[in-house]
């Protein structure tokens, strides 16, 4: 059993909005060894690394691009909601994040934890055992090829005076759940 799936459960309740149902988890971030046939893969290690060989089916979104740089501050939600449009999601998709064969990273846990904020139904970190990467994972679009209309769990966004780097408190929110507290840039 992996890190977090015995926390993880079934689709449970539902959300309606926007017409639309998204399934709401008792945990926001789960763990698993496998890729399943129905779920949606992206590969955050560097571009170069995932176009040259990815899981079958990955899309390439390189960390840096949604954890600015090496600053590890997360891109607003306006622009990662675009992002992941262009990599054809829509937020009702079951979403791997995988970063490579050296297993969950630190990088891994925190855009799982963004996906899982800005509203993507059922979140993964992919936990590094060996996966098929004889193909290159594929690049995004330009533009959006699906409209993410997922609502966000703003339920789990506090206002807080907290210090030190929002990645820290993201990888945090991905292991044990609660509120992730966003306050002003100083």
């Amino acid at each position: 059993m992996g890190l977090w799936q015995s926390r993880v459960s079934g689709s449970g309740a539902l959300v309606i909005a926007l017409g639309m149902a998204f399934p709401v988890t008792a945990q926001p971030i789960g763990a698993t060894g496998t890729v399943a046939a129905d779920a949606r893969v992206i590969d955050i290690r560097a571009e170069d690394d995932c176009l040259a060989g990815s899981v079958p089916g990955a899309r390439c979104l390189p960390a840096e691009w949604l954890l600015d740089g090496g600053g590890g501050t997360p891109i607003g939600f306006h622009a990662l909601r675009w992002l992941f449009g262009t990599i054809g999601l829509t937020g009702r998709e079951k979403l791997i994040v995988y970063s490579g064969p050296q297993g969950i990273t630190d990088e891994a846990l925190a855009v799982a934890a963004l996906a899982h904020l800005a509203g993507q139904s059922r979140v993964f970190v992919h936990d590094g055992t060996t996966v098929d990467t004889a193909d290159g994972g594929e690049g995004r679009s330009f533009s959006r090829e699906a409209v993410y209309t997922a609502p966000m769990r703003t339920d789990l966004m506090a206002v807080s005076d907290e210090t030190g780097p929002l990645r820290n408190r993201l990888i945090d929110f991905a292991l044990g759940g609660g509120a992730v507290g966003f306050g002003s840039q100083r």
